[in-house]
């Protein structure tokens, strides 16, 4: 095929179709398609820089590629993708590729010339049609071989798939989330309703499913478009912004930019959509009519269900007596004390006795003021009273924390629980509830609404429940915030601490997480020339930033403070992308901690072995959740495995697992959330000005131990320190909670010390 005119150069802007596969992905995103890479042409063998909707596809798949040649202004040549088409492997090289690119589970290189050894070129209708014959191949027994050809026929079901996106000008990147999500109907469903795109995949837009719409001959001032505008519009605000729901005006007001139509013809849509209870529409909490400037708040209905079912739960739990001990709570505390040879400070044993006597309660504060202390005073004092405590933290990372500090066993809220995967359910409910006298819930401020709920619903009618968290750190992913509104309905009894006793002599860590919560620039260590927990170093720009980390992580900081760079140094940045993002970071430090050896390329992420990694999703098969961390143990490229060290824990996971697995040499601040680390760099660049705000700074100082380094940006630095704005969030909670305070007599108690 000739690409090139009379003079050797691209024939621009001519449409084209070429067929090959991809030999390299430099980058891509699933959400929006896009991606770069090398394509290598199936007819004379010729590679090809491409960029545009590669998006979900992977090395060695056969694929046809719309579009045409232009001139990028700094990376030159390139081939514009327009749309793709996957193919079937034709030829015993196309078909190797094909089956050892790791899209086939359980297949790697080795793997995959023994199968077309043995089957020939027509090994993939073999594998489909006859998978026993795979088993004619040593090493491959009977579950092997059906784990092979799922694999096969989920691939070509998704080639299936990927036509019909093709013909409806859909990115490749979204076909394996919409067959995972549909399966082989997914024509015949996006065909009954395009609009499903939107409401069911996160990361598709609106947009893109309009688009569809209106090729499948659905008319723009359709009822059906302007309900999917509204549903989609609320469902964003969910996921992306933490809202638990919108006012009925600015609902109308972002569903009516969405599709280009006044706000009054979206209102009937929306009467439809409350009438069938696919919105919840309902005036706030409180008095029985709207006052003047009150809308009307719109919910989805499962934001709806676990909102008001979190405020009746806690309402039912906080008016239960107090509880009744053996003995007077001080005479219990002065007990413990004693056994302890120390005396307890005021503001912690007040807080201390508020825990022990009331059934519901809310303990916060900052760093080094106690909270940890008084957790292991509580499961003493109630233990020796023959109570149960059963402690619980909403990711693995908190969880384990709160053990170590305890020396008691924790849990993840998952699995306090008993989350089961198969059906999507909590085992532990109104019906079977948590079997403890006593339930506390450390870093509540990661708590959303919708886990919250599940919770509430699972403390029977002897349990007790204790929120602990810092309010002043980031709210939770999920939407709400819980903590913020317990503080402040007024139902709960609030102990907050505010004395600081953790590294109180010399250390500038806690002093500068509390001069940033009140806007004042973190201070310096002098110039003794001893050692300090805190330093910030000055860079003039992101490349000089990336160079003083690598400097940082692996020479300066093992050196001075004799820290392990693998597992004790974790650096921090606000956003992966960007030259001092966590993406860049991580390929930085990869290559200076692990320069080589057994390697696997998985999109624009590579893995070797030893490399510390992060799971990023719930993956309940495996027993895994977001946030937890691991160390790559083993890379088998003939089998497409990957084992992994979860703390005590060996897991092969094949590569479509890997997907949900991260380098963790650089993670985001809010990833960091709820874990400490003995060292920590924070990473400050001006490009990251959108996220810098003070919370989000003070979320990343207290994340460190013994040492806290920023690197970067003076003028970063002090935009996170001065901006206090945070991201309003839409959530009735507290108001539900103080409507149902009766009249004066349940207030916040506040021990401050």
């Amino acid at each position: 095929m000739n690409l090139y005119d009379s003079n050797g150069a691209p024939e621009e802007d001519k449409s084209r179709e070429l067929e090959g596969c991809l030999v390299r992905v430099y980058f891509e995103n699933a959400q929006t398609g896009f991606g770069a890479g090398q394509f290598q042409l199936e007819e004379g063998g010729d590679r090809i820089s491409v960029r545009g909707k590669i998006a979900g596809l992977r090395e060695g798949q056969p694929t046809r590629i719309h579009g045409h040649f232009e001139i990028h202004p700094k990376y030159g040549r390139q081939f514009q993708i327009e749309a793709v088409e996957i193919l079937r492997p034709e030829g015993r090289g196309p078909l190797l590729a094909y089956l050892s690119s790791g899209l086939i589970r359980g297949v790697g290189p080795s793997l995959a010339e023994r199968i077309v050894d043995h089957l020939g070129e027509g090994a993939l209708e073999l594998i489909e049609e006859e998978p026993e014959r795979l088993e004619e191949i040593p090493g491959i027994g009977p579950v092997k071989a059906q784990e092979i050809q799922d694999s096969v026929q989920e691939q070509m079901g998704l080639r299936e798939v990927l036509l019909f996106l093709h013909g409806h000008g859909l990115p490749a990147g979204m076909a394996s989330r919409i067959l995972k999500a549909y399966g082989k109907d997914a024509p015949r469903m996006l065909q009954a309703n395009p609009y499903r795109l939107a409401e069911d995949l996160v990361g598709v837009g609106f947009k893109r499913a309009d688009e569809v719409a209106g090729k499948l001959g659905i008319p723009p001032e359709s009822e059906e478009r302007r309900q999917a505008a509204l549903l989609h519009t609320l469902g964003q605000a969910v996921v992306r912004e933490g809202q638990v729901y919108l006012p009925r005006a600015e609902l109308l007001r972002r569903a009516a930019e969405l599709i280009g139509q006044e706000t009054q013809v979206l209102a009937a849509a929306l009467q439809e959509l409350a009438a069938t209870k696919r919105i919840v529409l309902e005036k706030p909490p409180g008095l029985p009519v709207l006052t003047d400037g009150e809308e009307p708040r719109a919910y989805p209905l499962a934001m709806h269900i676990a909102e008001t079912g979190l405020a009746r739960g806690l309402d039912a739990v906080c008016a239960r007596p107090d509880l009744e001990l053996e003995k007077d709570p001080s005479r219990l505390i002065e007990a413990w004390q004693h056994s302890q040879k120390w005396a307890m400070p005021d503001g912690q044993r007040q807080a201390l006795q508020v825990a022990l006597r009331k059934p519901c309660a809310v303990m916060t504060g900052g760093p080094g003021v106690g909270k940890t202390t008084i957790i292991r005073a509580l499961c003493e004092i109630l233990e020796g009273c023959g109570l149960s405590v059963a402690l619980a933290a909403p990711t693995g990372r908190a969880a384990k924390r709160m053990s170590e500090a305890t020396d008691r066993p924790a849990s993840t809220l998952h699995r306090l629980l008993e989350f089961q995967a198969g059906t999507g359910r909590f085992t532990r409910n109104e019906h079977q509830p948590i079997d403890a006298d006593l339930v506390v819930v450390d870093e509540s401020s990661m708590l959303d609404v919708t886990l919250a709920y599940h919770l509430i619903k699972a403390i029977g009618p002897r349990t007790r429940i204790l929120f602990v968290g810092d309010v002043d750190q980031l709210p939770s992913v999920g939407a709400g915030r819980v903590l913020g509104d317990l503080i402040e309905s007024g139902r709960l009894p609030v102990a907050r601490l505010t004395k600081i006793f953790r590294q109180a002599h010399g250390s500038l860590i806690v002093e500068n997480a509390y001069r940033i919560l009140q806007g004042e620039m973190p201070r310096m260590p002098d110039n003794s020339g001893e050692l300090s927990d805190f330093y910030f170093i000055e860079t003039r720009d992101a490349a000089r930033g990336l160079e003083t980390l690598r400097h940082l992580v692996g020479e300066r900081i093992p050196k001075a403070f004799g820290l392990d760079p693998m597992r004790d140094v974790q650096v921090l940045a606000p956003m992966y992308r960007g030259p001092l993002g966590v993406d860049e970071i991580n390929r930085q430090l990869q290559d200076l901690l692990i320069p080589g050896g057994k390697e696997i390329q998985r999109g624009n992420r590579r893995f070797r072995v030893g490399d510390k990694v992060l799971q990023v999703r719930n993956d309940y098969d495996l027993d895994l959740f977001n946030g937890d961390p691991g160390r790559i143990e083993e890379i088998d490229l003939e089998n497409g495995r990957v084992r992994i060290a979860f703390g005590s824990r060996h897991l092969e996971m094949d590569l479509s697992q890997l997907d949900d697995v991260v380098p963790a040499y650089a993670i985001t601040v809010h990833r960091a959330q709820g874990s400490e680390y003995p060292a920590v760099i924070v990473a400050l660049d001006r490009g990251h000005h959108l996220l810098l705000n003070r919370r989000l700074l003070y979320t990343a100082v207290t994340r460190a131990r013994r040492l806290l380094i920023l690197v970067g940006s003076r003028a970063a630095l002090e935009t996170a320190v001065a901006n206090d704005r945070e991201s309003l969030r839409f959530s009735g909670l507290r108001d539900r909670l103080a409507a149902m305070a009766v009249g004066d007599g349940i207030h916040p108690e506040s021990d401050k010390a």
